[in-house]
């Protein structure tokens, strides 16, 4: 494995590897392993992105397209 995950710890993803409907855990093969990784990497980021693009901005003046406000709050969700 030469991939080393940016955003998530490597322990979580056994947890969360389990079909719904039986109970079944999942397991990853050591060569599919970084892909994974990357996999899970890229959508952490895109999901971030979407909470970042979701936040209000600003829609007049010099300043257009800037953010109104820089924190998260359960309303964004």
């Amino acid at each position: 494995m030469s991939y080393k995950p940016e955003y998530f710890r490597v322990t979580k993803v056994k947890d969360l590897l389990v079909d719904e409907a039986t109970g079944k855990k999942i397991r990853v093969s050591g060569d599919a392993k970084d892909s994974v990784y990357k996999f899970l990497d890229e959508k952490i980021r895109e999901a971030c992105q979407d909470l970042v693009n979701k936040l209000p901005r600003k829609s007049k003046g010099p300043e257009k397209g800037h953010l109104k406000r820089i924190t998260l709050k359960e309303d964004d969700f």
